[in-house]
């Protein structure tokens, strides 16, 4: 007896049935089995709801191999195949307005509770974004919170790896393409982690390549997945509004990372802000909201709303992982130099930093 699994996906990949037009097939035949033995007059009741080109389609693949190749792609190895009537499917996106009818996965299974965070941004970043998203997402991770993102260059990427840098985090990786494509080629290495740690997930059958027109779509599974959204770093046509976008229409929260008014990787962030999301200058702005605790042993954030102001917290956060020079600091921060100057010096009149000769500066307060 074929498998349910298989009508879905055999529907879930005729050209041109989307989410929504998946459940609008649904709802008139009830079940995707239900479409593929209709009758030839069923069918063609139908086409005055979906239209010519749409009842065509249906009808070719009704007479193709489409059903063996949704039995071959049922049948591979190491792939977990949800539907939306999976009890394992993960009740946020289910929520959502058009969630992915077949989510194909490899790696851990995906989690049906506990809170999760998407965390993205461009992929042309600053180092201050770059940090700031493999810290703030290992904290989270900390935490116990899932952090999702899509596996990009840039902010996706350090995303995945903070979270994966925490002990027992965990991340999920949304593709535009299928779970057994590595893209971008050059995150072969933390693809491999993911599998291992966390989670790859698409909405694509294996083999699909990627495609310009897949990532949009695949941004409301991120969001979807998640809580809330929080951008680290945009710019004002980064493909990380789309994501908030989506977040928005979802219900969701959406969280943003104030960034230097001069740089133009922050130039979407500052306007979120500006648009009523909200400010995140610790990751405790988030575990309040989502009513976590840290839990015990975690580190502390560096960035301390109640002792350092938010320029303080960039040069403090930039000394995380040693002691650097002053052109090095004005890379990372991107602060004007005066400016720059000018916090350092208050740095060290709290004593959070010192200056050591050569005008290296270093950390000498633990938050």
């Amino acid at each position: 007896m074929t498998d349910e699994k298989t009508y879905w996906i055999w529907l879930s990949t005729i050209p041109g049935i989307g989410a929504r037009r998946f459940y609008k097939l649904m709802e008139y035949f009830e079940s995707p089995r239900g479409l593929y033995e209709a009758s030839e007059q069923e069918l063609a009741q139908s086409a005055r709801i979906l239209g010519k080109k749409c009842w065509e389609q249906i009808a070719t693949a009704r007479k193709d191999k489409a059903l063996k190749k949704a039995e071959t792609i049922l049948a591979m190895p190491d792939l977990r195949i949800l539907t939306l009537v999976s009890s394992e499917y993960p009740p946020l996106l289910k929520s959502i307005y058009d969630p992915p009818p077949v989510l194909y996965c490899k790696g851990r299974p995906l989690p049906t509770e506990g809170p999760a965070i998407a965390v993205v941004g461009s992929r042309r970043s600053s180092e201050y974004g770059r940090m700031a998203a493999r810290k703030i997402s290992c904290q989270l991770a900390r935490a116990g919170v899932a952090v999702i993102s899509g596996m990009a260059r840039g902010i996706d990427t350090m995303a995945h790896k903070g979270a994966l840098a925490a002990a027992s985090g965990y991340t999920a990786a949304v593709f535009g393409c299928g779970v057994d494509i590595v893209y971008p080629p050059e995150n072969k290495s933390l693809y491999t982690t993911i599998l291992e740690r966390g989670s790859i997930i698409s909405e694509y059958p294996p083999g699909t390549i990627p495609a310009a027109g897949n990532f949009p779509a695949r941004n409301r599974i991120i969001s979807g997945l998640a809580n809330g959204t929080l951008v680290i770093e945009a710019g004002l046509k980064s493909g990380a509004l789309i994501t908030v976008d989506f977040a928005l229409e979802q219900g969701r929260e959406v969280y943003a990372l104030p960034g230097n008014i001069n740089s133009s990787f922050s130039e979407g962030t500052n306007k979120l802000l500006k648009d009523g999301a909200k400010m995140i200058t610790s990751v405790d702005d988030i575990l309040e909201d989502l009513d976590i605790a840290a839990r015990p042993g975690s580190p502390k954030p560096a960035a301390q709303a109640a002792v350092l102001d938010f320029f303080e917290t960039l040069v403090y956060n930039a000394l995380e992982d040693g002691e650097k020079g002053l052109e090095e600091l004005i890379q990372i921060t991107n602060l004007p130099p005066g400016q720059l100057n000018a916090v350092l010096t208050l740095m060290e009149i709290k004593g959070i930093i010192k200056q050591i000769p050569g005008k290296i500066f270093m950390k000498q307060w633990k938050a």
